[in-house]
């Protein structure tokens, strides 16, 4: 019975709201946290007067940002990214206290300091080939995000010679425009040995790839695609040999990776399957004692590895 006599107070309370309060500026939002109610009803408690009732808000919200943008007749349009933290009523809140900001709690006209007049909230006028944009409610605009991440993991990997582990470190901007960004990572494994001739060659390659990357995403679980250009340092160096030699040379190559993500507010941690292929060939030469009778070792040209670590916002 209480329960009942609360939600008709509830009811009564909001039906007996001034007109004006009702009247506040529209709201749409394109997702369901925040959605565009919960934000119109925090908006009613915020602005008694209600706002320019010609004014019209817009929220669009993914998983890491919140962009929020205000259109009053006569004044320039308003926008502002926030982080989407917290759960739908907190992003909720966030919108409407900067919504409330923009359009002033106080009502238009009735306080004005000396020599500065009210703000006129009448329609400005425009040219023809001015474009207005709510005059399409529909139209999406790109959402376009800076939030960089940092991160490390360990790795292990594979060729035709053998297998190696190492350390892997890279810096992110997974949602520069939409779901698509870019990642720059760089590896660095342990060294594998191969026999040549006489003696047995050490040989390494730390690795640099800049990727372009698109997410698939859910609230905590996610997919990411990269692909993109890398670039090796081959390292070789001989032991057991009459005259040990050391050598290095760049090798280009190309490198696709996907991995399989888990979100925090702050943090994420992944798990990257990747391959990398190294057409440029490369191979190790050893001169024996004989004249002319050099033996050549071909390096592989492909490798494939399984890299986990953890990543952290920093912007």
């Amino acid at each position: 019975m209480t329960k009942a006599r609360l939600a008709v107070a509830v009811a009564v309370a909001v039906l007996a709201l001034p007109a004006s309060a009702l009247a506040v500026a529209r709201i749409s939002s394109d997702s369901n946290c925040p959605s565009s109610e919960a934000i119109s009803l925090r908006l009613l408690g915020l602005l008694a007067a209600g706002g320019p009732e010609k004014a019209s808000a817009r929220v669009h919200a993914d998983e890491q940002t919140m962009r929020i943008e205000l259109s009053t007749p006569g004044e320039d349009n308003r926008e502002r990214n926030v982080p989407s933290i917290g759960d739908c009523d907190a992003r909720a809140e966030t919108a409407a206290l900067i919504i409330a900001a923009w359009l002033d709690a106080m009502p238009v006209g009735t306080i004005s300091a000396p020599g500065i007049p009210p703000r006129d909230v009448g329609s400005a006028p425009r040219s023809r080939d001015e474009e207005d944009a709510l005059d399409d409610p529909d139209e999406e605009r790109l959402s376009v995000s800076t939030r960089s991440l940092v991160g490390a993991g360990l790795f292990g990997a594979a060729d035709g010679q053998g297998a190696t582990t190492g350390i892997a470190v890279e810096a992110a901007t997974p949602n520069l425009l939409e779901q698509f960004g870019w990642t720059l990572r760089a590896s660095l494994g342990l060294p594998r040995e191969l026999a040549v001739g006489e003696g047995i060659a050490h040989y390494w390659r730390p690795t640099f790839v800049l990727a372009a990357s698109a997410d698939f995403s859910g609230k905590k679980w996610g997919l990411r695609t990269q692909v993109g250009p890398a670039l090796g340092i081959l390292l070789v160096n001989g032991t057991g040999y009459t005259k040990n030699r050391s050598d290095s040379a760049p090798t280009w190559g190309f490198d696709v990776g996907l991995v399989l993500l888990r979100r925090w507010d702050y943090r994420e941690g992944w798990l990257r399957l990747g391959a990398a292929a190294w057409p440029q060939g490369r191979a190790i030469r050893s001169s024996a004692i004989v004249a002319g009778s050099d033996i050549v070792v071909a390096l592989p040209g492909w490798e494939v590895s399984l890299c986990g670590g953890f990543s952290w916002a920093i912007l």
